[in-house]
């Protein structure tokens, strides 16, 4: 007994060209929202990025090998250099110092 599929190549055309054409969304909208990042970033505006307080920014610049204040002015940072280190930094090393901290 053989058995048979009968697939529906259009449905599976049209399922794969809508679930890639939403990824492709997706991925425009962040590089797009990438872009519009100002050239140098104050702390505000990575609190908004990064979604936390100010103490949490402050433990995160002083713990980390966050990028230096961009020409030592406090507060700014240059956006490529924050971009880099989101791309580089190791998040649970930073929540291992970060629970060392608090432990003290």
């Amino acid at each position: 007994m053989e058995l048979e599929s009968t697939i529906n190549f259009n449905v599976l055309d049209t399922e794969f060209y809508s679930m890639l054409q939403k990824k492709l969304d997706d991925y425009t909208e962040k590089l797009l929202a990438i872009n519009n990042l100002p050239l140098v970033l104050t702390n505000n505006d990575l609190k908004r990025l990064f979604q936390i307080s100010d103490s949490t920014l402050n433990r995160l610049v002083k713990l980390g090998e966050f990028p230096a204040c961009w020409y030592g002015i406090r507060g700014h940072y240059l956006r490529d250099d924050v971009l880099d280190w989101m791309r580089e930094s190791d998040s649970d090393d930073f929540r291992e110092r970060l629970r060392i901290l608090r432990s003290l």
